[in-house]
């Protein structure tokens, strides 16, 4: 399909959840799109932005799952 944005699934364990990634980003200046409103609460929706913003995201998920 097309779309401007991917969502992401997260795992159900502590300090990896959905909720703890978007404090993560959210901290770092990032904003992402909790999906609970739509039944997916181990889900965060992201737009696709310019590469550079793009870039920064993923590097934050990286360090984010990672830690």
């Amino acid at each position: 399909s097309v779309a401007n944005f991917i969502l992401l699934r997260f795992p159900d364990q502590p300090g990896k959840t959905a909720q703890d990634a978007d404090a993560f980003l959210r901290a770092r200046g990032l904003v992402a799109r909790a999906m609970g409103a739509y039944h997916l609460p181990d889900c965060l929706r992201l737009s696709v932005g310019p590469e550079e913003a793009n870039s920064l995201v993923i590097a934050a998920l990286t360090e984010f799952m990672s830690a």
